[in-house]
């Protein structure tokens, strides 16, 4: 098939609805309309959805309240990240602007139970540290509830509404929960410990009793579920052990039922108990990844899920009678969705002989030993991990015959602690040569030569397509680089405060700057032989716009083949539709065009 931007653009206009939150009787859920996302209801399965958000630019996401009478969002502002949070009374379609500052970030909102208040975090005091704060729907204001340092973030009001549970992070691979009592304003430390652990907590029918998912004692790294008793002092584990990674704890409105995922090599499994009998509930397996999923009060289950070949949509699980329905259905645009691919989950071996997992995905009919066009995919984080969701680009990539195939590389979230934090400081090149031993591995079967292997990444994943053409140059024919970092140094001087202080955990610390510059590609330009796109936001709060304007300036200044698409209304991701039309347009005619 030759290109068609017609085609493509169908493509990247398919639907996805995702974040279900309300009852039976109430639907709420995100879909994208005009080219951004905003909020939707229905009031049954079939029903036709009613948009009740109509920002400019989309909401980043939603929280419901538990009345179902408002909305707190967070609006959309250029991909900056820093757009307001707006409270939205449902009935009356009037909006209230919460908190605004064009250089804080705010969010992560948890509603009282009664709905009269709600929590949320903002940096917006010192430009660097989150702290807590309480809004009061009454006074329609908002004060300082919990002073932190670092990443503090709110989890739940307690059922008795006496206390609350809150986390601070000082990285991605450790977190503190602490208790605080409403009415002394005072906090106690739950979690003390060494080294890094990881947390996830809820509250388990009363203030005494919390939930842990957390990898504190274990030995492969792996999250494990923990009960609490903060009067007793004790931790015990609850339930049987598995062999992946734990998260998305849930506890249901009356603590009859909690809930987690386990991510099973990228895919989901969701796992709900009984408190009471300790017995799980068979729950129907959709299968692909599970996006989101929450309680309602009647302890129904709303969920969104994806897979490769299917996009998001929502569904609800009753448990007292067992039945299941869909609650949204996507436009695939008139295409055919059974010409879309699944890929393969393979492992290879790296350089030290660690396997690592990657997704394979191969055009139909391709014929084994036959070397096509193939773009190796990597995700960004770099905690972060590929999953075999629905990938509008990569399927019609596909129908392009060209292959792609995603590793999650050392360093990768999924796998345990001790898995992601292999490639942490010093330890980085390992990860650069995972992707250079998935290069040769690729070519060494047969899928691929070097002449028509590409390479594309976002975020930590751009960082990775630069280390790589500079340290393997002779391995890659095209290069594409999303929103990437290319100098650690002013990276890290330049990103906003409020991320330093995590980036700098998992990257170095600036006093070594003699380690980051010998690791960033900026002074490896020179080595440059592969074609290059730089693509990236100029809102972007994350990854400077600088990160990409000196790269382009180098790859010029020493006669480098480089192309550019910059987007003033983006930050860090293209997330509009008309920008995601021209930039995967220019992205895969830039693939064509050098994976002769």
């Amino acid at each position: 098939m030759d290109f068609d931007a017609e085609r493509l653009r169908r493509f990247i206009k398919i639907e996805g609805h995702t974040s279900p939150q309300g009852s039976p009787q109430n639907y709420f859920f995100l879909k994208r309309a005009d080219g951004v996302l905003q909020v939707f209801t229905c009031d049954s399965p079939s029903s036709c959805p009613k948009q009740l958000t109509f920002f400019e630019e989309g909401v980043e996401n939603y929280y419901l309240s538990p009345c179902r009478s408002y909305l707190a969002v967070v609006v959309n502002s250029s991909g900056s990240e820093h757009g307001p949070i707006v409270l939205v009374d449902i009935e009356k379609q009037t909006t209230k602007i919460v908190l605004q500052d064009i250089d804080a970030q705010s969010g992560m909102v948890v509603w009282a139970i009664d709905g009269s208040r709600f929590l949320f975090r903002s940096n917006i005091e010192n430009k660097r540290d989150y702290k807590i704060y309480e809004y009061c729907l009454s006074t329609h204001s908002y004060v300082l509830k919990i002073d932190c340092e670092g990443w503090g973030y709110p989890l739940q009001y307690s059922p008795c509404g006496g206390y609350l549970l809150f986390g601070v992070a000082s990285s991605g691979a450790n977190q503190d929960v602490y208790l605080y009592d409403i009415n002394l304003g005072s906090s106690r430390h739950l979690t003390p410990h060494e080294g890094a652990v990881r947390y996830e907590a809820a509250f388990l029918g009363h203030h005494t009793k919390v939930l842990f998912l957390s990898d504190l004692d274990s030995d492969s790294g792996f999250k494990r579920l923990y009960l609490m008793d903060i009067e007793k002092s004790t931790v015990h584990k609850l339930g049987k052990e598995f062999e992946w990674d734990l998260s998305g704890l849930q506890v249901s409105s009356d603590s009859l039922y909690y809930a987690f995922v386990v991510n099973e090599a990228g895919f989901s499994k969701l796992i709900v108990v009984n408190s009471e009998s300790g017995l799980e509930e068979l729950i129907p397996d959709v299968g692909g990844v599970l996006n989101s999923f929450v309680f309602t009060s009647a302890n129904d289950l709303l969920m969104s899920y994806q897979s490769p070949t299917r996009s998001s949509d929502c569904y609800c699980y009753c448990l007292r009678n067992q039945s299941f329905d869909q609650i949204t259905y996507c436009s695939y645009q008139g295409l055919n969705r059974d010409s879309f691919i699944e890929p393969e989950l393979i492992h290879y071996k790296s350089f030290d002989g660690l396997e690592i997992p990657a997704f394979l995905y191969l055009p139909e009919n391709y014929k084994p030993k036959t070397p096509i066009p193939m773009i190796l995919h990597f995700h960004g984080g770099p905690e972060g991990q590929f999953r075999p969701t629905f990938y509008k680009h990569i399927q019609y990539l596909l129908q392009l015959g060209i292959g792609v195939c995603a590793p999650n590389i050392r360093g990768s979230s999924g796998y345990g602690a001790d898995y992601m934090a292999l490639d942490d400081y010093k330890k980085r090149p390992d990860g650069i040569r995972d992707g250079s031993e998935l290069a040769l591995f690729l070519v060494e079967r047969g899928f691929t030569d070097f002449n028509r292997l590409g390479i594309v990444g976002g975020s930590y994943g751009g960082f990775m397509v630069l280390s790589l053409i500079t340290n393997a140059p002779n391995y890659f024919a095209a290069a594409v680089n999303v929103v990437g970092i290319s100098n650690l140094v002013t990276f890290l001087k330049n990103t906003k405060p409020y991320r330093r202080r995590l980036r700098e955990a998992e990257y170095g610390p600036l006093s070594d700057e003699s380690f980051l510059k010998s690791i960033s590609p900026i002074h490896k330009i020179s080595k440059v032989r592969t074609p290059l796109l730089v693509v990236h936001g100029v809102t972007d709060p994350r990854v400077p716009i600088s990160e990409a304007e000196q790269l382009v300036g180098e790859m010029k200044r020493l006669e480098k083949e480089v192309e550019s698409l910059f987007f003033d209304d983006e930050g860090h991701g293209i997330r509009k539709l008309s920008n995601q039309f021209t930039y995967f347009e220019n992205m895969i005619k830039f693939f064509l065009k050098n994976l002769s």
